[in-house]
């Protein structure tokens, strides 16, 4: 994955920098043609504006002339419209051709050659001319008109120079354009070429990392499905049991109470049941030791039964003890469940180092409760796995939550040797075991103090596993 973003971007940070370049390019030949056919446009409204011009002096000369020859007030009217729309077309074409300094001075000689040719007609010295005169000025005239055409034509020629330069502009930074797309294209086109060249063996083995995953993934949604029957199962058992519990609401003080009872029951019975143990012990030994010549052959193997009993019932009497002290340690606090792992694997560090265990954890929460029993709770939990894992394996403990909004949920898994369906519940029975003594040691109350603590604490307790191949306890902590 490393590889295929490091490919990713390098190709992605080419693309994008050529794209960036060929854009500006693009960007900046738009912007040149865009000003090239503005131009044009304004070579065309010159000559447009010029032709206008030829045809209002024209005009303005035919209408002059009508007039002198009839002296009828309609074409002097006529003429001075003409040259009223003469001085319009003047003004607009002097603006358009201000940057322009041979055009300037054309129109230049053009004005002053309608100021002298075309004033404005007086009547009275229309009317005095001689007819000699007349003719004369008239001649005058028309050579002047013919200049004024020549300014006008040269003035056309040299905007069709111009505009032909302006058409030839943005003829180029038209081509630019089409050029700067066409290798846009090109490099989008070669990048994604290149790009997939380069990814091609990743992706082959990322689509055979994917076929592996899937046969595993195939395996694991077998897994799953039990979990997800079991967790069901759970769950409607959970709401049975809340049901249960809703409609037995006004039995549990006196539930308390009598839990109360049998717990002071089981200290005191524990407690007094110490004492005829000792004295059977004690005698035991004072036989022994006074009387070491009777205990030969299979007295001294009947002895040593009884010893071995003694000692059983001796754990036996300490842990029924134990269990009814739990939830009298102390008040409840705020516990670090990281701090509590940490002493955890300094308490098994030997153990740990010995059979090479490894402890994962996630960031546990802080809770509420008896810290010595949350201490007792994972110990046990944790101790049950590394014991309940086969001696030529190395023990893998996991160890993770999730939380709801009343509760917290941890799961502590284990590699171990796995418990049979019909044994998930039989664990949590006070004095259960599912092994002999022989295989694995222990009195077959660890879990059910571990279920007691759970209770303590408002939650619930349960096991998933896989028979031969590792169990997860679930326990609930109330918030």
């Amino acid at each position: 994955m490393k590889r295929i973003r490091k490919i990713g971007l390098t190709n992605f940070i080419l693309l994008i920098s050529s794209l960036i370049l060929v854009i500006i390019l693009i960007a900046f030949s738009f912007t040149k043609n865009a000003e090239s056919a503005t131009a044009i446009a304004e070579s065309w409204q010159v000559k447009n504006n010029i032709r206008r011009i030829s045809s209002s002096l024209s005009s303005m000369e035919s209408k002059k002339l009508a007039y002198i020859y009839t002296g009828q007030i309609k074409y002097k009217k006529a003429f001075d419209a003409a040259h009223q729309q003469y001085d319009s077309l003047r003004e607009v074409l002097t603006s358009s051709v201000s940057n322009n300094k041979e055009q300037t001075e054309l129109m230049q000689k053009i004005e002053k050659l309608v100021e002298i040719e075309y004033p404005s007609l007086d009547e009275q010295s229309i009317a005095g001319l001689a007819s000699e005169s007349l003719r004369k000025e008239l001649n005058d005239e028309i050579q002047s008109t013919q200049k004024i055409q020549e300014f006008l034509e040269q003035m056309t020629q040299i905007e069709n120079v111009l505009l032909q330069k302006r058409n030839d502009s943005y003829d180029i930074w038209m081509l630019l354009i089409i050029v700067g797309i066409v290798t846009a294209t090109l490099i989008v086109g070669l990048s994604l070429y290149n790009l997939i060249g380069r990814i091609q063996p990743l992706l082959e083995e990322l689509l055979e990392t994917k076929n592996n995953l899937e046969d595993s993934n195939r395996s694991l949604n077998v897994t799953l499905e039990k979990l997800n029957n079991s967790n069901h199962e759970k769950e409607l058992e959970i709401r049975a049991k809340e049901k249960a519990i809703q409609e037995t609401e006004m039995l549990n003080d006196s539930l308390r109470v009598k839990n109360q009872q049998l717990d002071h029951f089981a200290y005191v019975a524990s407690h007094d049941l110490q004492e005829p143990l000792r004295t059977v012990s004690n005698y035991l030994e004072v036989f022994q030791e006074d009387f070491p010549e009777r205990l030969e052959g299979e007295a001294t193997m009947y002895f040593d039964f009884i010893n071995s009993a003694v000692d059983r019932m001796r754990n036996l009497i300490s842990g029924l003890l134990s269990f009814s002290r739990i939830g009298t340690s102390g008040e409840i606090e705020n516990i670090d469940l990281n701090e509590t792992i940490t002493k955890i694997k300094e308490d098994l560090s030997s153990i740990m180092e010995r059979r090479g265990i490894l402890i994962e954890n996630d960031l546990l929460p802080i809770i509420k409760g008896y810290k010595i029993e949350i201490k007792q709770l994972f110990q046990n939990l944790i101790s049950n796995a590394i014991k309940f894992t086969a001696p030529e394996d190395q023990p893998h403990i996991k160890i993770d939550f999730d939380e709801t909004e009343n509760f917290y949920n941890f799961h502590i898994k284990d590699n171990g040797i796995g418990i049979p369906d019909k044994d998930y519940t039989k664990i949590f029975d006070m004095f259960s075991r599912l092994h002999s003594t022989k295989d694995y040691e222990g009195q077959g109350i660890g879990l059910a103090f571990c279920k007691k603590i759970v209770e303590l604490h408002h939650g619930n307790i349960w096991v998933t596993s896989e028979f031969g191949k590792g169990s997860t306890i679930h326990f609930t902590i109330g918030k």
